[in-house]
């Protein structure tokens, strides 16, 4: 029997505010749903002192067969308990940026101590061997003193080494966090070969065999939608002109995402072209200021607001129908670990168009258009083909169905237990 504690941080912070909600959050959740069908292993969830007590609403949602991991000692409840009602009002403090910057350094604080001054007493047997698991911070200090416990993290990707503007993520927060406790006793998951060779690279007190690679995978969720009435709703929720088709891109508000230039010469493309009947959904939240930018960066400004659409924030259940229909998927990113939304893309059935570097060659291979994310002439040569060329289309739509079958979370996680039985 295989003993696992789980950190839930990210599953907490996903259930009580839906901001959390992104990449890691549905990592972390598939993770353990997979975990939890097998009946040879113990899991337990364990998360911050400042967040135990919100595992509560966890088990209740989502998990109501799992197993709590935290300490029984009084006075650690009495702190946690308390820490978690910091935690909360925090967040309703978003107006009083300096109130809220004490209230996080108290919790961050009272985490650090708890974690440092009791000993938290396992769900299993203390002599029993056993893994923590870590599906992105670095390992807490109490769980490095358990002796009889080995410990695994998943490494993401090493851009705040490899990007100019994001060097700030090396100072502070949880990757700040995590660089600084790497270290050659540790065991890691990395998502990609691309992101196992940078931290090999970056980080050369890690060696090659402390480090698997374990692909991630797209939701079962994530199929071909074809139907007409599927289509109408979707239009009609995100209000999108019912009489054109559509591209899509979902992707998080940073420069490496590249949405400024794809956006600036998908304009150039249907000025070029005098095209009529399509236009860009541009999916994700927060966009209302970044807007602006793209508007600012397009070489014709003027026609915007005639081709561009912002959908906003897209509902988890509502994606599969906007990838499913949509003519293509445009993700030419400058830098990724991984990058989940193409997959998603190709497992609906979508053609996509992708950059050439970094970890999505593993992904996508030729299975799609590949570009050099800073070249403009081949955004709009990947625009003309997928639009002037129907049988391109349909053929990288089965050769994206038949790469995303490659994928499984089913298979992320049995190579990790067999990892971690090793």
């Amino acid at each position: 029997m295989l003993n696992i504690v789980y950190d839930a941080s990210q599953l907490v912070d996903g259930e009580c505010n839906n901001a959390f909600r992104r990449g890691i959050y549905f990592v972390s959740l598939n993770i353990l749903k997979e975990l939890l069908k097998r009946s040879d292993m113990n899991v337990c969830l364990w998360s911050s002192p400042s967040k135990c007590f919100l595992l509560n609403e966890l088990k209740k949602r989502s998990f109501p067969n799992a197993i709590f991991y935290y300490e029984k000692n009084l006075l650690t409840q009495f702190v946690s308990e308390k820490l978690t009602g910091l935690r909360s009002f925090a967040w309703k403090m978003e107006r009083h940026f300096f109130i809220r910057k004490i209230l996080w350094l108290i919790i961050f604080s009272g985490d650090f101590l708890v974690n440092r001054l009791f000993s938290l007493k396992a769900a299993f047997s203390s002599q029993a061997k056993g893994v923590f698991f870590s599906p992105q911070d670095a390992i807490p200090g109490c769980f490095r003193m358990q002796k009889n416990l080995r410990r695994f993290i998943i490494l993401y990707d090493a851009i705040p080494f490899k990007l100019a503007g994001y060097s700030w993520q090396k100072e502070k927060g949880w990757f700040a966090n995590l660089i600084r406790n790497i270290n050659p006793s540790d065991y890691y998951f990395a998502i990609s070969n691309e992101t196992k060779k940078d931290f090999c690279h970056f980080f050369p007190r890690l060696k090659a065999n402390q480090i698997w690679v374990t692909y991630l995978a797209a939701e079962e969720t994530f199929r071909p939608v074809k139907e007409a009435s599927a289509l109408n709703d979707i239009k009609e929720k995100y209000k999108l002109p019912r009489e054109k088709k559509y591209i899509f891109s979902l992707c998080t508000l940073e420069p490496r995402k590249n949405l400024i230039r794809a956006v600036r010469t998908f304009i150039t493309f249907v000025k070029k072209n005098n095209i009529q009947d399509l236009v860009w959904v541009m999916g994700g939240g927060q966009y209302e200021n970044f807007s602006e930018q793209i508007k600012r960066g397009a070489l014709n400004p003027e026609l915007y607001d005639q081709y561009i659409v912002y959908a906003g924030y897209v509902d988890d259940e509502d994606l599969p129908a906007l990838y499913s229909n949509a003519e293509w998927f445009v993700f030419t990113s400058q830098y990724e670990g991984f990058g989940l939304p193409p997959l998603e893309a190709m497992q609906c059935g979508c053609p996509v168009i992708t950059s050439n570097n970094s970890s999505l060659p593993e992904v996508v291979g030729d299975a799609g258009l590949m570009i050099d994310w800073d070249s403009d002439e081949q955004h709009v040569e990947a625009y003309e083909k997928y639009y002037f060329d129907k049988d391109l289309r349909e053929e990288n739509q089965r050769k994206g169905l038949e790469k995303a079958k490659t994928f499984s979370w089913q298979k992320t996680v049995d190579e990790m237990v067999m990892v971690m039985r090793k």
